[in-house]
């Protein structure tokens, strides 16, 4: 007979699975966005085909066309970044609704019973796509900033080729990349395109992420708090590892530790793969008369492990090469001496500590 769990371990197998979900509709994100970056790039070396400031022999009259090309550009560039912008606050307003959505329906499977609700107008939707802030700034923020960006290498790259007395067709590589005497040329569009992945990685993590904790607060009659929880791969960061499976309020206070929340998972920093789990109401404060049942399984890199094993016990089960690839050597060392541990490796303000604060650390332990 299979063995019972309880309703916050199912809630959590039914989130890991979910995850996939999330990956699939990131990748499809990924890849509409390109298509814009795509015909950014072919309308970028049309309009430098057009008007080629290298077709004029006087160097007054290559300036005069150059400074025409990035005026033109820079309007092309803005426009596009403008309509990727629309594009992405749309998707990820329907992503908003689509997880409410998703939170409320887990919930209710688990209890049995239709408790929770997600019912947000279209303009709350809207609020918590323009409320997210990844690394202190907007979403549409973001966007912004790579146009500029993009306008700038391009402009830089533009002069540069110019005072080189290169063709056009060097000028083009340029742009979209190619070979040049055998050799490879990166084209200044392939940073722009890495970017925008980035970007658009993170900003379905932290709307995902945004709208369930909308979803705890809107059901707090049902939900007591929030678990963080970390991908178990070496590619997590510190910030992360030090929270796996900490608890917080639903206002973001810890509970039990003093690890602070910042900005909560999926915006902690750029492409955080961290998510958040519910925490529920224990049956009998739900008026419900029936005990918690213990434990289930999570998802790790390499199959599955405890539900109770939190990223810095998983840690301890690999190799010390593997170790040390994930924290560092030194920091590694003095973990596993049990000099420190992974509560030490960020401080009470949420900074990742240096290796030499971590050893006066643990010099004070001795």
């Amino acid at each position: 007979m299979a063995e019972s769990v309880s309703a916050n371990e199912q809630l959590f197998d039914i989130f890991t699975a979910h995850a996939i979900d999330l990956l699939r509709l990131e990748a499809h994100e990924r890849k509409k966005v390109l298509a814009f970056l795509n015909e950014l790039e072919g309308e970028i070396v049309a309009q430098l085909a057009k008007i080629d400031p290298t077709g004029v022999a006087r160097a007054r009259y290559q300036q005069e066309r150059l400074e025409k090309l990035l005026e033109q550009v820079q309007e092309t560039v803005r426009t596009a970044y403008r309509d990727v912008n629309k594009y992405m606050v749309g998707e990820l307003i329907d992503l908003a609704d689509y997880e409410a959505a998703f939170v409320a329906s887990s919930m209710n499977t688990v209890i049995g019973v239709e408790m929770a609700t997600a019912a947000f107008t279209n303009a709350q939707l809207r609020g918590i796509v323009n409320g997210v802030l990844i690394e202190g700034a907007p979403i549409t923020e973001w966007w912004s900033r790579q146009a500029g960006d993009t306008y700038q290498r391009f402009m830089d790259t533009m002069r540069q080729g110019m005072a080189l007395g290169e063709t056009n067709a060097d000028l083009v590589r340029r742009v979209r990349g190619g070979t040049k005497s055998g050799e490879p040329v990166k084209g200044f569009m392939d940073i722009s395109r890495r970017n925008a992945e980035t970007l658009v990685i993170s900003s379905v993590n932290s709307v995902a992420n945004s709208a369930r904790e909308e979803m705890y607060s809107d059901n707090s009659d049902l939900i007591k708090g929030k678990v963080w929880r970390s991908t178990l791969d070496h590619r997590t960061t510190t910030l992360c590892k030090a929270r796996d499976k900490l608890q917080y309020t639903l206002d973001n206070k810890p509970i039990g530790h003093n690890i602070p929340w910042l900005q909560g998972p999926g915006k902690i920093h750029m492409r955080c793969r961290s998510t958040s789990t519910p925490l529920l109401r224990a049956w009998r404060e739900l008026g419900v008369d029936m005990d918690e049942v213990p434990e289930s399984t999570r998802s790790s890199m390499d199959g599955q492990v405890p539900a109770g094993m939190n990223y810095e016990e998983w840690l301890k089960t690999k190799p010390a090469a593997f170790q040390d690839e994930t924290l560092g050597r030194g920091k590694a060392r003095l973990w596993r001496a049990g000099k420190i541990n992974f509560h030490d490796l960020i401080d009470q303000t949420g900074r990742e500590r240096s290796l030499g604060e971590l050893r006066e650390i643990s010099r004070g332990q001795k």
